[in-house]
């Protein structure tokens, strides 16, 4: 029997709409757009994605507020530990260079400049001090990565869970999965840093991935792989490329800020050279000029600039990080190619977990790669 014009209709409305966010998604944990869809599409008559809305109901109910609240977390405790470690190295190279230009520059005809010396070491010492107290005892990459990782860790947990055959295969009881995911989060929510640490010291355990129950819900399995690709593939994707390419300009960017520092000290040594020259006759044995001083003071002082930029260059990682999301960004797109051509389910649920198996493995490489890393670079 034909379905009535109004159920094709709001079918054909919901396509569209799911075809449409899928265009736009840039959010891989929440599902309210493709919930309200599916629902419009039950209601209209296909009841095979009921399903898929009933998993993705439950992992949008538990998941989603607990995400959101380590997300915003850990990208507070970033922005601290950022901070905190770039003033840290911009004060500690400020006082090393006020020492040397001090003891070079310093003359009883300058009482201005002099006064400026001997407060600012001092000043910008204690400074340096006081942010490196913030920063060892207020532990701020220790949250931020403890946040990143319980935040990771759901999002692993919401894709993993969606090939849980007992989501799929009646009898579903739901209260029951909503309780043991329950208390999954409890348990991620509750772990510390040295839990973090001891995840990302292990590798991945790889594990076989199948549909679960093709023989009743074959239909809703179809439209789940093709829910995964946009959502969480090419979100993913999209996301690599993006950070790859602005790690690598950072990264180019902030190595030419530093050759540039080096060996502009060379300038001043050179600029320096030729002062002395012009004023080698002139000498009446007073000593050197105090614009020779500070020439010879930013020669000293310029490459403590640089050794600046070169610790924080390496708090960062750029280099390392770019590479990194390129390898896995090339993983993802060869297994995005064969999980659109490929037309078997099953070969598509086996490509779905090696896709899990790359996220995973980036996710513990970038927890060891910033565990390795002191806070102050």
């Amino acid at each position: 029997m034909p379905k009535p014009a109004n159920a094709v209709a709001s079918a054909s409305r919901g396509s569209v709409t799911i075809e449409s966010h899928r265009r736009v998604a840039t959010e891989d944990m929440d599902d309210a757009v493709e919930l309200n869809d599916y629902d419009g599409r039950i209601k209209g008559g296909h009841a095979e994605y009921a399903p898929l809305h009933n998993a993705l109901a439950l992992l949008q109910r538990i998941l989603h507020a607990p995400f959101r609240r380590c997300d915003r977390e850990a990208i507070r405790y970033q922005k601290r530990y950022q901070w905190t470690a770039i003033f840290a190295v911009f004060f500690g190279a400020l006082t090393i260079l006020l020492a040397i230009l001090e003891f070079i520059v310093k003359s009883p005809q300058q009482p201005i400049l002099d006064s400026i010396l001997t407060w600012g070491e001092p000043i910008s010492a204690g400074l340096t001090l006081v942010l490196i107290g913030m920063g060892t005892f207020g532990k701020f990459k220790e949250k931020w990565l403890t946040a990143r990782y319980k935040a990771e860790n759901l999002r692993l947990l919401k894709f993993r869970k969606l090939t849980d055959s007992r989501l799929w295969c009646p009898p579903i009881d739901m209260v029951l999965l909503a309780e043991e995911l329950q208390d999954e989060v409890r348990q991620l929510e509750a772990q510390n840093y040295e839990e973090a640490e001891e995840w990302a010291s292990r590798g991945v355990h790889p594990g076989i991935c199948g549909p679960p129950c093709t023989d009743t819900c074959d239909e809703a399995l179809h439209e789940l792989i093709e829910y995964y690709r946009p959502k969480r593939l090419h979100v993913q994707m999209r996301y690599l490329a993006r950070k790859s390419k602005s790690d690598e300009e950072s990264g180019s960017r902030s190595a030419t800020v530093v050759q540039t520092i080096f060996f502009g000290s060379f300038a001043f040594v050179l600029a320096h050279v030729v002062v002395h020259l012009a004023t080698a006759g002139a000498d009446k044995g007073t000593g050197p000029t105090l614009l020779e001083r500070v020439l010879i003071g930013l020669a000293a002082g310029v490459p403590v600039i640089a050794a600046g930029f070169r610790t924080y260059r390496a708090s960062r990682e750029f280099e390392r990080n770019a590479l990194r999301h390129r390898a896995t960004l090339d993983s993802l797109e060869t297994l995005e190619d064969q999980l659109r051509e490929t037309k078997h389910l099953a070969d598509k649920f086996r490509l779905l977990g090696f896709c899990e198996l790359v996220l995973e493995a980036d996710c513990r490489d970038f927890m060891r790669l910033l565990c390795e890393v002191e806070w102050y670079g």
